[in-house]
């Protein structure tokens, strides 16, 4: 394998009229699934026992492995939002009575915690640490953002008539970090993208810029244009209306290409109790592991899975490419047409938007590879999507429809090699913390993410830093934990880094604010970093957070670069993203 495929191989669709650009988006896009890849063989080192290396988990790039149907595991789990049913099932019987409480928990997951709290005026809060039972603190259900409660890679939006009743209902499973590479390379095409998929010409490209706290679009020095905002009008929030609202993409912050990646390769790792038993367990494994969140449908089956091939059959591990999160069909014997289809069967209100139903790839994946779909009634029906009942009830709430089909992803194997699997006792704090990066970006696009409180309401960002060879770049902002002010930066031959000012931001996190001065000589590409509190530490490198480019490869702007620190609502941001 030469390169990591687009989704569904999505890129030739979208950029089958433009082969240059569609070169471009896909070349970026190999590298930065390339990129997860090795930070998540990687692990981490640098704050954290008993999670590095994962030797387990393959590079498809590296080592040979073609996908076949007798060496491919797909991995599938329901779509509805399953702590929400682990978590209020109970306390909303309580509440509504045992004939109503379904209709309720689905509710919910439409219209999230806080709208939902407001209008029933009830407290939704569960445990701050689950995996200790001991421990009766609690914090507000979330995660946070416009759909951070739809958490299982499955996110959608409902439209309904001006009488409320539901008359489309549309589900993503399409993973942001394809739509910042998509902006970087052709904010037209995105723009045409979000008409298409929302059938909605009054999508402006304006209506998809970061702004930064006083109004104004915050430019991205590598492109000269303005940088995108993945919860912007027409991907932001659960309803969908002619003047705003849709979901077009993933926004939820656990719903990261980058997050199912680390975890997939997390789980290679086999985890032993006290005893020295191998744990099998899927939520006790996530405890172990640290690898994503307990309770949930997708983590714990995708860790349980991957786990279980190690396990059980020696199997070196990678997810499959092209890998992406895929929606499934829906199951449409739980539903039942009305009297008014008058011949319309219920496929006939099921659309694919993006991605397909089957393969269209030359290499082997099991099943559906959907990125979005829509429920809606066939034009010139006489009859809504609301007249259709699901599992016995008439559709009132998106999530009924997401009750009825399941998401999946795929895992490819190959022989261990005689090898045995690593195991490990539970993840846990090392003798000594080393210094780790976090994001490495320019300070202008870092704090308007904060203000605009992405990476706790929506994914920041996933474009590489690009510096040109021979140059010094200014307002560089490198985030980091467990640093000082005397920390060292490493980013291999013919590259120094000045600091130009700090910020402890308490929590144990820190800011640095550099110039990078790149030598003319210097070899172009990516360049992974390693920070130091010592030289003497070892030195763990993160991968994609530079890459050196040619000189006259970037555009000369007029921009001042942004040397200051960040106020107490950014640090507070930092706080809740890296906590």
């Amino acid at each position: 394998m030469t390169k990591f495929d687009t989704p569904a191989y999505q890129a030739e669709k979208d950029f089958k009229n433009d082969p240059v650009l569609k070169n471009q988006i896909e070349n970026a896009w190999s590298n930065y699934v390339k990129y997860c890849t090795i930070n998540s063989q990687m692990g981490n080192p640098w704050s954290s026992s008993y999670d590095h290396p994962r030797s387990w988990y393959y590079n498809p790039l590296v080592t040979p492995a073609e996908p076949v149907k007798n060496n491919t595991v797909p991995i599938q789990w329901g779509a509805f939002p399953n702590r929400i049913n682990h978590y209020f099932t109970n306390l909303f019987v309580e509440k509504f009575g045992k004939t109503d409480a379904p209709d309720k928990l689905h509710e919910l997951a439409d219209i999230g915690p806080d709208a939902f709290s407001k209008k029933y005026n009830i407290t939704l809060v569960v445990s701050k640490n689950p995996c200790d039972p001991g421990n009766t603190e609690t914090k507000p259900f979330g995660p946070s953002g416009p759909r951070g409660w739809q958490d299982e890679y499955c996110e959608w939006a409902v439209t309904r008539d001006a009488s409320g009743d539901i008359i489309a209902v549309d589900f993503t499973h399409e993973n942001p970090e394809y739509w910042f590479h998509m902006w970087k390379v052709s904010p037209d095409m995105v723009v045409s993208l979000y008409q298409e998929i929302l059938n909605n010409p009054n999508v402006k490209k304006e209506d998809l810029y970061l702004l930064d706290e006083k109004g104004n679009y915050v430019i991205v020095r590598e492109t000269g244009l303005p940088a995108y905002n993945p919860i912007n009008k027409w991907n932001s929030g659960p309803s969908a209306t002619a003047g705003g609202g849709g979901a077009v993409h993933l926004t939820s912050p656990p719903n990261s290409l980058g997050a199912e990646i680390y975890l997939g390769a997390a789980a290679t790792i086999l985890r032993v109790n006290s005893k020295g038993k191998v744990i099998t367990d899927a939520n006790e494994l996530i405890c172990a592991a640290q690898y994503g969140q307990i309770y949930r449908n997708s983590d714990p089956r995708i860790g349980q899975n991957v786990n279980s091939l190690v396990y059980n059959k020696k199997l070196k591990i990678s997810l499959t490419n092209p890998i992406a999160l895929y929606g499934q069909q829906p199951d449409f014997t739980q539903f039942k047409m009305p009297d008014s289809a008058k011949g319309y069967k219920i496929e006939d209100c099921y659309k694919v938007i993006r991605g397909s139903e089957t393969n269209q790839g030359t290499t082997f994946y099991p099943f559906n590879m959907i990125l979005h779909s829509r429920f809606e009634a066939p034009a010139g029906a006489k009859f809504k999507l609301s007249d259709i009942m699901v599992k016995g009830s008439k559709i009132k709430w998106g999530s009924q429809i997401a009750d009825v089909f399941k998401v999946q992803l795929a895992g490819t194997g190959i022989p261990g090699g005689g090898d045995q699997p690593q195991q490990y006792p539970a993840v846990g704090d090392p003798a000594v913390t080393l210094p780790s990066v976090q994001y490495v970006l320019d300070n202008n696009l870092l704090q308007a993410s904060l203000y605009n409180k992405l990476n706790t309401f929506s994914n920041l960002t996933s474009c590489i830093t690009q510096v040109e060879a021979g140059t010094i770049t200014s307002g560089i902002a490198i985030l980091a934990s467990d640093a000082n002010k005397g920390t060292g930066f490493d980013f291999g031959p013919g590259i120094s880094v000045s600091v130009t000012d700090f910020q402890d931001l308490g929590n144990d996190n820190q800011l640095f604010i550099v110039d990078i001065n790149v030598h003319s000589a210097a070899l172009l590409g990516e360049k992974p970093l390693a920070l130091f509190n010592k030289t003497t530490d070892p030195k763990y490198t993160i991968a994609g957070v530079l890459e050196v480019v040619a000189p006259g490869s970037l555009p000369k702007l007029d921009v001042v670069p942004n040397h200051n620190l960040l106020s107490d609502q950014q640090v507070s941001q930092v706080q809740k993203m890296l906590k």
